[in-house]
């Protein structure tokens, strides 16, 4: 890991999530960005010159925050600052291609009710489209000791790549993992064909020369499952996958890892599949 993005609206935990991505700079010797989108009003966009010392006044303003929040933070870790006048999704799309990103780190307060429904949580929007491993943070008193991951997936061979990079993460810990597939009766499998599945998934050449635990929760759907199997188990972190829909496909079908982002008090570690 080179290269470690943190989000930030200067809030406390966003700020929390930056001082996570120092402690992994100075294990890892790599480099923090730490991005503010700053989305103007949409007067400033759309009227004519007229409005640019106004803009500019917002563009100093999050200048001068930086230079506070730099002084507050301390010099451990240089921090390279990047603000864009670009919806935060964007904003990170496009600094995870110009500064090859291994890692996004956001702080997040989630979303519920009529919020989550039509517009979500930036950090639910940023990990439908990220092409890299996004950590969300909904502690601001998060200190990150990983010791303990769910892998939560239906261990079919989609999931072997991705499993790879959680292993990888993993390491940077220590952590233990384990594999978890959440039975339903919706997507109800019987035990012999879970079991299976496991055996073929934990049989890849890569995956066979470790040790994994894996377990079959059963409860009424996949999120609320993955919420209490956390809980029994003392799990330190939730890793899973965004499916990557949006629009119509997204109000209807949701996204297990977009929900666990919104509700979990749990830091989410999503991977893209």
């Amino acid at each position: 890991m080179k290269n470690i993005l943190v989000t930030t609206d200067f809030s406390e935990k966003s700020i929390a999530a930056l001082h996570i991505a120092i402690e992994l700079a100075k294990q890892h010797k790599a480099k923090v960005y730490v991005l503010h989108a700053l989305e103007l009003p949409i007067r400033l966009i759309t009227e004519t010159q007229v409005s640019v010392p106004e803009a500019m006044y917002f563009l100093n303003l999050t200048k001068q925050r930086f230079a506070d929040l730099k002084k507050e933070i301390g010099n451990e870790v240089p921090l390279h600052d990047l603000v864009e006048t670009l919806p935060v999704v964007e904003a990170v799309n496009e600094a995870i291609k110009k500064h090859n990103i291994d890692l996004v780190l956001m702080g997040s307060n989630g979303a519920s009710g009529a919020k989550e429904l039509f517009i979500g949580s930036n950090a639910e929007k940023v990990i439908r489209s990220a092409t890299v491993p996004v950590l969300v943070i909904k502690n601001p008193d998060e200190k990150l000791n990983i010791k303990h991951i769910m892998f939560g997936c239906d261990f079919s061979k989609r999931f072997l790549k991705p499993f790879e990079k959680a292993v990888n993460f993993a390491k940077l810990f220590n952590a233990k993992i384990d594999l978890v597939y959440v039975n339903t009766p919706y997507q109800f499998l019987t035990t012999s064909e879970i079991n299976a599945r496991m055996k073929e998934f934990l049989s890849e050449e890569h995956i066979s020369m470790k040790k994994f635990d894996t377990y079959v929760y059963n409860d009424i759907r996949v999120e609320t499952g993955i919420l209490n199997f956390v809980k029994e188990h003392d799990v330190d972190l939730i890793c899973m996958f965004p499916n990557g829909r949006k629009g119509i496909a997204h109000f209807f079908n949701g996204s297990i890892s977009s929900d666990l982002v919104n509700h979990s008090d749990t830091p989410v570690l999503t991977i893209k599949l």
